[in-house]
């Protein structure tokens, strides 16, 4: 240890982002301090450790909130290791008091759409045969949901999935379900679907209690690339069918969440849509949300500089206008108010290893990951006959975060990204130990300046 607390340098987790007018926001990874700064200031800190253009108070105050550290980079990454095992410890404590619920049933894995890049083309032939019956969705409830949850939940969330779970064979069992979770004091209900059967659905949904409240549809960006890549078997368009039902659900006053696919180097399309949703009057919608999601093929950790100009520029536009920026990182507002060493409860991407989420499918097979779903090789558990049964992939996932994640700990982003998403990595790397970094950096800074950008216009500044 000797010498090393004898230099400056810029720390391994300090991250920028540009917000514009000749500032950058630092904020840091290990102590989640922010601070604004001169851009110039900014990009001297990251090319050395001559920091002679600060006053002694600057460094002072810029090595107290964690963006300069005269620690060495192994004694750095030893002490943010200990902050990962307590934001752990502090989130398994919380998740116990949470009593939390949040199963998702997969209805069926048909679908009357054939979009060439969907992940579900991999599941056996057979598999698609097998749809939810309001028989299963009973013991599902009586048997099974008290064995996942031997505490009673104090908010339940279920989501409907497929294949398309509106299908009109599923609404045996979606009417069970919406039965069933009237029972629970505090629950929601979710819905993700390609919308072209919604009419046959309609009266199941709506804001009161017992009804899908919130609907996901999914646009592939303009009407021409849309209608090329989301269609049926037959190639017949549905654009303007889908745009048809989330008129519909407004007007039943249903929250609707529109999730726009990022298509590698056809990022204008996606430009051209946000001009379209805009002139539809839904940019800002009180009932709207409008986020974007690269598509599985987008794989790539960083945009082309081209596609990353597009990207910029469209995110912060749909932020300023729908007062909301498009992406599910919005847990970054919190961080703007941040002043100090808090935590944010990021210690793995998703729900995959917790206790709380499930993903339930006809075959009576349990899952934590959709994308897994109807491999059965991949399921964690099972409920049939009533009983329910683990298996050793659920031990394997639990342990998957960022302590077993050694390049993770590494990363300035760690506790805001949580490694991203494991089933990707094992697909594209071989192990769910590796990180998926996808375009989550991007994603996490361009969300953190659009609510600064936000918050400065509230108060009035500059």
């Amino acid at each position: 240890m000797k010498n090393e607390t004898k230099h400056l340098r810029a720390s391994s987790y300090s991250n920028q982002v540009e917000i514009g007018d000749g500032n950058t926001l630092l904020f840091s990874g290990s102590t989640l301090c922010m601070d604004l700064v001169p851009a110039e200031y900014a990009k001297l800190l990251t090319q050395g450790t001559d920091f002679s253009f600060l006053s002694p108070g600057e460094k002072k105050h810029l090595l107290k909130r964690g963006h300069l550290t005269d620690l060495t980079r192994g004694r750095e990454l030893t002490e943010f290791r200990k902050t990962v095992g307590q934001v752990s410890e502090k989130i398994a404590k919380s998740n116990q008091k949470l009593a939390q619920a949040n199963v998702s049933f997969i209805l069926t894995y048909n679908c009357n759409l054939s979009c060439s890049y969907c992940y579900q083309n991999t599941l056996p032939r057979e598999t698609r045969h097998h749809s939810m019956t309001g028989g299963l969705v009973d013991a599902f409830f009586s048997d099974c949901f008290p064995q996942l949850y031997p505490r009673p939940p104090k908010h339940c969330t279920f989501t409907l999935f497929g294949g398309e779970p509106l299908l009109p064979a599923n609404r045996e069992a979606i009417t069970r379900i919406l039965a069933h979770t009237r029972k629970f004091s505090s629950s929601r209900i979710d819905v993700t679907t390609n919308a072209t059967t919604l009419p046959a659905m309609l009266d199941l949904i709506g804001p009161e209690k017992g009804k899908i409240q919130n609907v996901q549809v999914t646009l592939d960006g303009d009407r021409a690339l849309h209608d090329e890549t989301r269609i049926p078997i037959s190639g017949s368009p549905t654009f303007k069918t889908m745009m048809g039902s989330i008129r519909q659900l407004l007007e039943v006053k249903a929250e609707v969440g529109i999730r726009v696919h990022l298509h590698p180097k056809r990022l204008e399309s996606a430009e051209r849509l946000v001009k379209y949703l805009q002139g539809e009057g839904l940019l800002g919608h009180p009932n709207v949300f409008v986020y974007f999601s690269p598509i599985n093929t987008f794989t790539s950790e960083q945009l082309s500089p081209g596609d990353l100009e597009v990207f910029r520029r469209m995110f912060q536009d749909v932020a300023a206008k729908a007062s909301r920026p498009p992406s599910n990182f919005l847990f970054m507002n919190k961080f703007l108010k941040m002043q100090g060493k808090k935590v944010l409860p990021i210690a793995r991407f998703c729900g995959l290893g917790s206790e709380r989420f499930f993903v339930i499918d006809p075959l009576q097979d349990i899952y934590q990951c959709y994308e897994e779903a109807g491999h059965r090789e991949r399921r964690i558990g099972s409920f049939a006959g009533g009983k329910l049964r683990f298996f050793a992939l659920k031990k394997k996932y639990a342990k998957r975060q960022l302590l077993s994640l050694p390049e993770c700990l590494r990363c300035s982003m760690a506790l805001f990204c949580g490694g991203g998403c494991p089933v990707l990595a094992k697909n594209a790397e071989g192990s769910i130990f590796k990180p998926y970094c996808h375009q989550n950096k991007e994603f996490i800074g361009q969300t953190l300046k659009a609510f600064f950008l936000g918050k400065a216009v509230e108060t009035g500044e500059n």
